[in-house]
């Protein structure tokens, strides 16, 4: 009898226990409605944004503040595209956008490279280390799984709690290359070809292009408990689009 009274006491722990877990653990989170006026946060959603060095473009009179843009897309993730992004954070810096390059002052020309979840084999910290073109960098990576044990059912309960709430990371990786109208600006090309099992070839083109190039990588991440990919992706494209736009003067 004392016992069955025993098993009845830790039964009724238990479901006391794991009932809130039950009643959270289907909710995925979204975004709030507005991001935090320092950028590092939308609803519970944390924010951030790291390129893999600075670039400084020479400033220019408002009226020469015309840009033309170039988005394109070399990820699995199909039908991306954060053009229209980029364009509206472009307006509110004040540039006028152009899809005329001979007019243009400055050329964004952008590739996403990767947008998905963090991963060991992708990771923010891999794809800055590659840099601009290169490939991803794997390093270890912890998901941020939450272990959660209470009283006598310690790891039955953290083992079920552990796998409802999961901080979830999700990124974007785009190469970016910028380039500025300057008279009189020199440019050298090389290109490198295998001439047997031993030696290469160099040529070299060289000319006066009259633009000057800025080559990166930016990656941003957003990453919250239980995020949705769904609630994630416009997110990272507004962050993406606020850090390109603000790289020129």
């Amino acid at each position: 009898m004392y016992r069955n009274v025993s098993k009845l006491k830790l039964f009724a722990l238990a479901v006391l226990f794991l009932l809130p877990a039950f009643a959270f653990s289907g909710c995925a989170t979204t975004a709030g409605p507005t991001t935090s006026a320092s950028g590092l946060s939308s609803g519970n959603v944390a924010l951030s944004t790291k390129m893999s060095s600075s670039i400084f473009l020479q400033p220019v009179a408002p009226q020469d503040k015309i840009v033309y843009v170039s988005v394109r897309n070399t990820s699995t993730a199909t039908g991306l595209n954060f053009n229209n992004e980029l364009i509206s954070a472009l307006i509110s810096e004040g540039y006028r956008v152009t899809n005329n390059p001979q007019e243009a002052n400055f050329m964004i020309m952008s590739n996403i490279r990767y947008i998905g979840v963090e991963s060991n084999n992708y990771t923010v910290a891999g794809a800055l280390a590659g840099g601009f073109g290169g490939a991803f960098i794997g390093s270890r990576y912890n998901s941020g799984t939450s272990m959660v044990a209470g009283g006598a059912l310690g790891a039955l309960a953290g083992g079920i709690i552990g796998s409802m709430f999961q901080n979830k990371n999700y990124m974007m990786v785009v190469d970016i290359q910028l380039e500025q109208r300057q008279a009189g600006t020199y440019t050298t090309n090389s290109t490198n070809a295998s001439q047997g099992t031993a030696s290469n070839i160099t040529t070299y083109n060289s000319g006066i292009k009259n633009w000057a190039i800025y080559r990166d990588r930016i990656v941003s991440q957003a990453s919250a408990m239980n995020l949705v990919f769904a609630s994630a992706e416009p997110l990272l494209k507004q962050q993406m689009a606020h850090s390109i736009a603000n790289l020129l003067p």
